[in-house]
């Protein structure tokens, strides 16, 4: 059976204190914890909810879809999530030249610039959040596991990319396809 073009799926990461993350658990914790969140979501426990208890992937407060990527097998069409993020770093960077503008004419202080810029970044993030889940993905651009395994799932099914320095480096992906 042919893979689809575009698939929605649902991640938890699991990582550990060597890989390129902010984890703090061992190799063998980070193996045991990715086969437990396996488990349970096997098991039937609420994806979303083992997303926000378990992944080592940012989740922003607030995001209504933690850990949800669109993926793209082939040919990318439309705007992609690269583009997005290239979008909105220039964005930030016009913010941040129009605020320094601001200082040096003396209109902000360099204490409202900074205040008013770190409310313009987390604008940004929140809206990239949003956009994470909605814009595609090429599947080129993830780590090789995460797309094979994604993309071999049906919809509905659970299952893991295992640790591996080559394919998946950040660790385990528990990996639900919703689409």
């Amino acid at each position: 059976m042919a893979e689809p073009d575009r698939i929605s799926i649902q991640h938890v990461l699991i990582s550990f204190a060597d890989a390129p993350t902010e984890a703090t658990r061992s190799l063998d914790e980070a193996r045991e914890l990715a086969d437990e969140v396996l488990q349970l979501a096997r098991g039937g426990e609420e994806f979303t909810e083992l997303v926000r208890q378990h992944s080592d992937d940012p989740i922003q407060p607030g995001n209504p879809n933690p850990g949800v990527y669109q993926l793209l097998n082939h040919n990318v069409e439309g705007r992609t999530f690269a583009e997005f993020v290239d979008d909105l770093n220039r964005r930030a960077q016009e913010h941040h030249q129009l605020l320094a503008t601001s200082v040096q004419s003396g209109d902000k202080s360099p204490q409202e610039a900074e205040a008013e810029m770190n409310t313009f970044v987390q604008e940004l993030q929140a809206e990239g959040d949003q956009m994470n889940a909605e814009l595609p993905h090429p599947r080129g651009a993830m780590v090789p596991a995460f797309g094979d395994v994604g993309f071999a799932l049906e919809v509905g099914e659970v299952s893991v990319a295992e640790f591996s320095e080559e394919s998946s480096p950040f660790g385990w992906h528990v990996i639900k396809r919703l689409s």
